[in-house]
């Protein structure tokens, strides 16, 4: 893979996750105020145990046969891609099954875990997408390995407008009903928006199959044939450590259902006024954070079998690069992201949820700025990991990510335990995890693809451009708000200056140089064009 058609693989699934979560929250904001804090906190003690699931039932399998293909392809052994294809999608319709089951046999156990009978519909309501989500990962994964991001990218957009659309007319109609009901609506949604997904993109499949069997004539027939087992093996040696690895933070979400409204309610707090902070924390605040994340997700699932591939035809050189851009490219987001959202925090939280109660806004902004900071963190850690994948290092990302998780743990029950921290407590210890999970995925990256280390390109100009962007917005939203008396008007207006402003910084700080423009669409014209006005130093 070239580095252009790298970054374009890249740019398809970004733009397609912005569209998702752009949609995703017209979704998760009108569902905040249909179904309120408590509504919220009933969705979210459901969530983490059917994500917990997924990612068990969905990470490791993906990314194992979007590596495995792309080596297959990378010497064209079509043929053996689309045998891959062929047995893990057996595989992944007996997990996805079995994954159900449980969810189904199990919502009691599970509502009773999260200490409320009444999330019981929610657990019922998901249960069913565990299958259909089984199915549509192995034709992702199939089509991530030939570098198609296309099929993901459109079938992304499909899940949010179906949980759009489904989603919040069943919230609507069952919230008469009591929060739970409304909340069980809700997620009733995502599992038909995971029906729609699976179909659009079987249809894809079906669309491209002459050319799939074309490719497999061509295939030199004297190519070695991988046995079913062999494959299987193959497979489950990537999957189960990234399983292992992306499993981590959604079981961590679920202990925190299980700690945080307990520890709550040792200290004081009722048990709605647990379930409602909860809420705030899970439902509200996290969503925002990990909108930085639809690029580095992106970024990953392109960058897995590009390193494979150079990987397996030994090309340190080009590792070295795509390495060098995938963490840099992080850079220049995470990082202004975590510093614009935490300047931002409250006034971001009083135009998403307009609705809610004053205090319940101004806490959400509060814990909005203390996970900014996590961002950049959360941010690394995708990219990293991805990285460590493609080189084979599978169990790194695994053992780094698992010992942030222990520390989460522990700060967890004792800062939630204190009435003065409460729910504070939860985010601290988020932050924590993520920091020291990202700091030891570095050491790593760096120790195992020995890449040059540039501590300026890496961090202080990023860094600086992103101090005197946050300056800039935090003086902008104040005069802004005084002169136009609008929250909405001054959020946003001050956004775009931020951006405006980071842009600018980027290129007069030699951040941004012409070949990094020029791996982006129409990157030669824009380059030209700023060279023209001095704003662009060359090669």
């Amino acid at each position: 893979m070239s580095k252009k058609s790298f970054v374009k693989g890249a740019t398809i699934l970004t733009v397609a996750g912005i569209v998702a979560k752009i949609i995703g929250a017209l979704f998760r904001i009108p569902l905040g105020n249909t179904i309120k804090s408590e509504g919220m906190g009933f969705y979210q003690m459901a969530y983490p145990v059917y994500a917990f699931l997924l990612i068990v039932s969905t990470a490791g399998l993906p990314t194992a046969i979007s590596k495995i293909v792309s080596e297959k392809i990378a010497v064209n052994d079509y043929r053996g891609a689309h045998r891959v294809f062929k047995v893990s999608f057996r595989l992944l319709t007996v997990i996805g099954i079995t994954t159900t089951i449980i969810m189904l046999v199990g919502s009691p156990l599970f509502a009773r875990m999260v200490r409320n009978k009444e999330s019981i519909y929610c657990f019922i309501s998901i249960a069913p997408a565990l299958f259909f989500v089984s199915l549509l990962s192995a034709y992702r994964g199939y089509f991530q390995g030939m570098q198609n991001m296309t099929p993901t990218a459109v079938s992304q957009i499909v899940e949010q407008f179906g949980k759009l659309i489904m989603g919040l007319w069943l919230a609507t109609l069952w919230i008469p009903n009591g929060p739970q009901y409304g909340a069980a609506g809700a997620i009733l949604g995502v599992t038909l928006s995971e029906v729609a997904a699976l179909v659009l993109v079987m249809g894809m499949y079906r669309g491209e199959k002459q050319k799939i069997y074309s490719n497999i004539r061509r295939s030199p027939k004297h190519m070695y044939y991988e046995s079913t087992s062999s494959i299987v093996n193959r497979i489950a040696n990537i999957a189960i450590p990234v399983t292992i690895g992306a499993a981590v933070m959604p079981f961590i979400s679920f202990l925190d259902s299980v700690i945080v409204p307990g520890r709550l309610q040792y200290v004081g707090f009722s048990k709605r006024e647990a379930t409602s902070l909860f809420g705030i924390l899970t439902g509200m605040v996290n969503p925002i954070i990990n909108l930085p994340t639809v690029f580095t997700i992106a970024l990953g699932m392109s960058l897995v079998p590009a390193i494979a591939e150079s990987y397996a035809m030994k090309d340190r050189k080009s590792i070295v690069h795509k390495t060098t851009i995938g963490i840099k490219l992080t850079m220049l987001i995470g990082v202004p992201a975590s510093i614009g959202m935490a300047v931002l925090s409250t006034p971001i939280c009083k135009l998403l949820y307009a609705r809610i109660d004053a205090d319940e806004v101004l806490l959400a902004g509060n814990l909005l700025m203390i996970l900014s900071i996590a961002v950049a963190f959360l941010t690394l850690i995708q990219t990293l990991t991805a990285i460590l994948q493609g080189i084979g290092r599978v169990k790194t990302p695994v053992r780094n990510l698992f010992i942030g998780a222990i520390l989460k743990v522990i700060l967890t029950i004792i800062l939630v335990g204190m009435p003065s921290i409460n729910i504070k407590g939860a985010a601290v210890s988020t932050l924590v995890c993520y920091a020291t999970a990202a700091i030891l995925d570095f050491i790593a990256v760096i120790r195992y693809t020995k890449i040059p280390f540039s501590f300026s390109d890496f961090l202080i100009k990023p860094l600086l451009a992103s101090i005197i962007m946050g300056g800039c917005v935090y003086f902008s939203y104040d005069r802004i708000f005084t002169a136009l008396n609008s929250n909405t008007k001054a959020t946003l207006l001050s956004i775009i200056i931020g951006i405006l402003v980071y842009a600018i910084m980027l290129l007069l700080t030699g951040t941004i140089r012409e070949q990094d423009l020029e791996m982006l669409p129409k990157g030669r014209t824009i380059a030209r064009k700023l060279k023209k006005i001095g704003l662009l130093r060359k090669s």
